[in-house]
């Protein structure tokens, strides 16, 4: 327990901070969510409607340094990231995975393994 007047009022003020800064990190969080959401169920019109929202929020969040400017970058980058193969449809994903006609590979069959002799190892007893 704070005992000097100014620990006191350290306490008070940390309090209403930390309510002030709840705010903010559960409004990040939410919006990223409900953008997870949409990009799962494939409403990608839904998504980039609400992605800049969700951009404005977590650059909120950096700024008052409730996460830092690397970690909403990275944020930033995998949201878009997931937003645009949304869009794409998941095309090239699809054309990828199938080989192509002209280019099929054959096995390669490996060459057995040199077998090396047997050594025989003798006792004193059998000598």
């Amino acid at each position: 327990m704070p005992i000097t007047k100014q620990a006191i009022k350290r306490v008070k003020q940390d309090k209403v901070r930390t309510a002030r800064n709840k705010h903010y990190s559960n409004h990040m969080k939410s919006m990223v969510k409900l953008l997870l959401g949409y990009i799962q169920k494939k409403e990608s019109d839904k998504a980039t409607k609400i992605f800049p929202k969700v951009v404005s929020s977590i650059d909120a969040c950096a700024k008052k340094n409730l996460i830092h400017k690397n970690n909403a970058a990275r944020k930033k980058a995998r949201l878009q990231k997931a937003l645009s193969n949304i869009q794409k449809g998941g095309a090239e994903k699809k054309e990828a995975d199938k080989p192509k006609a002209g280019k099929v590979e054959e096995k390669k069959e490996k060459a057995p393994k040199a077998k090396t002799k047997e050594v025989k190892k003798t006792t004193k007893e059998e000598k």
